[in-house]
């Protein structure tokens, strides 16, 4: 037996727990929608204040 995790797809024809960790999600997965991650910090200048608030610029804070 592979240690690999198992790919469920159109021929997989045993029951499955959706709580398995190892469960990679497919065309036909039934799971809702999920939006992704977004970089927050993505449009904030260098020389722009930290937006953390610590009223330094962001490349003295969080931008190091």
């Amino acid at each position: 037996m592979s240690n690999q995790p198992h790919v469920h797809g159109p021929d997989c024809n045993h029951d499955h727990d959706h709580h398995d960790h190892d469960h990679v999600h497919g065309p036909h997965c039934n799971h809702g929608h999920q939006e992704p991650v977004r970089n927050a910090l993505k449009d904030v200048g260098r020389n722009d204040p930290c937006p953390c608030g610590s009223e330094k610029k962001f490349k003295k804070c969080h931008g190091a």
